[in-house]
């Protein structure tokens, strides 16, 4: 018999959470790793799963299908989140996890939420007990894992990319939810919006469903799809998003600061996280700028941490200055150039032995600083003045003078 205080908890949770689904037969998407005879769906039915990494967009079922394995595997499921979770707590679960293998013989999984957050020496205190098998690791990120986790964790786990949700997959979740709310009249073109609002995320799409259902007979149907409509334009279709961040970056690399700023608008207005944009726009301060401005980097550094302090609407003014700065700075490929000829070098076979006078035991070695101007010629590499050439700008010109200067007063010796 329920009590009434299990009654109004279940009332109060929300529609997202009612609908989540518990077994791998309820689960939505992910055909490709999950469907039939796929790779993990296998590694789940025959119980051999290990430490694995889910990465996709939010809203696509990557903390329903850990709920969903500890069932299946019968294991105990503990849940962190890497935003507020800190070692300690990883502590205390490893300790009970410990326990429970050892009185009851029963594993544990650890659902570690937005894994990425965690810092490299947080990201160390998993490797212990997940290579002995004290628990199982799921790790859940939006972000790509091969950029944001430590090659000693990467080494130890299996990553499973989770796509956004098809419009069909959204259909089939929203109709169940139709049932779950006994909405029998709700608008075929309002689930139309829906869907397109959703853009994959089914959190979101249930969450309008929810809505519908919380406030639908009260409105006519033309409010509604007013509201629901209101959403659908704030938010652009995924192609459109690569194509809309494209045409900044190429504004920003074409040093016309309307246009950049003007793009850079659109992602905004249309609910792209700033966080991403500042992460875009780091990349491009060092890709298309470099050592033309060095400075241009530690200022789009600095929209990137206060995009992770600041949100909408104030993120704007600083990205927008931050934008318009790169787009009239000068501009140069050169470190972007540098590393990809030594990575094509690398890639065909071109592997150097380090010189016997730089290596660890510096036998031999001219140490720069017992010499005027600090410098003094010996051989670093077979490669020397092959892969950084200083572009055709004033500050690397200035570069370019410098080593010149430097050689020329060395060879007069």
């Amino acid at each position: 018999m329920k009590s009434i205080f299990s009654d109004n908890y279940e009332n109060s949770q929300p529609l997202a959470l009612k609908l989540r689904p518990t077994s791998l037969d309820e689960f939505v998407g992910q055909e490709k790793i999950l469907g039939a005879g796929k790779i993990l769906r296998k590694l789940i039915e025959n119980k051999k799963l290990t430490n694995t990494i889910f990465y996709g967009p939010p809203g696509v079922g990557k903390t329903s299908l850990g709920e969903i394995i500890s069932k299946e595997l019968s294991y105990n499921f503990e849940t962190l989140n890497a935003t507020t979770a800190g070692v300690s707590d990883l502590k205390l679960v490893i300790e009970k996890a410990k326990k429970n293998l050892e009185y009851y013989g029963k594993k544990t999984i650890l659902f570690l939420d937005e894994i990425h957050r965690f810092n490299k020496l947080q990201q160390d205190s998993l490797l212990s007990s997940t290579e002995s098998g004290t628990i199982i690791l799921i790790g859940a990120t939006t972000e790509n894992p091969y950029y944001n986790l430590n090659n000693a964790l990467l080494s130890r786990v299996l990553v499973f990319e989770f796509k956004p949700l098809t419009n069909k997959n959204i259909e089939e979740i929203l109709k169940r939810g139709i049932i779950y709310l006994k909405l029998d009249n709700i608008p075929e073109d309002l689930i139309e919006i829906i869907v397109s609002i959703s853009k994959g995320d089914s959190r979101i799409a249930i969450n309008y469903l929810e809505l519908y259902g919380n406030i639908g007979k009260e409105l006519d149907k033309e409010e509604l799809l007013e509201i629901f409509s209101e959403r659908k334009n704030n938010f652009h279709k995924e192609e459109d998003k690569y194509n809309i961040i494209s045409a900044m970056i190429k504004s920003i690399r074409g040093s016309d600061p309307d246009s950049s700023v003007y793009w850079m608008g659109q992602l905004l207005n249309g609910g792209e996280d700033p966080r991403y944009i500042a992460r875009r726009l780091t990349i491009l301060a060092s890709e298309d700028i470099g050592m033309a401005n060095p400075e241009a980097l530690l200022i789009a550094t600095s929209a990137l941490t206060a995009s992770e302090k600041i949100g909408m609407p104030e993120i704007r003014i600083i990205l927008s200055q931050v934008v318009i700065y790169l787009a009239i700075s000068t501009k140069s490929a050169s470190c972007y150039n540098a590393i990809n000829k030594v990575l094509e070098d690398l890639k065909n076979g071109v592997i150097e032995k380090v010189p016997k006078h730089i290596d660890s035991t510096a036998y031999g070695y001219k140490y720069p600083h017992d010499y005027s101007n600090n410098f003094v010629i010996q051989k670093y590499s077979e490669k020397f003045g092959y892969y950084y050439i200083p572009g055709d700008n004033r500050n690397e010109k200035l570069i370019k003078e410098k080593q010149e200067k430097l050689w020329k007063i060395n060879k007069e010796r």
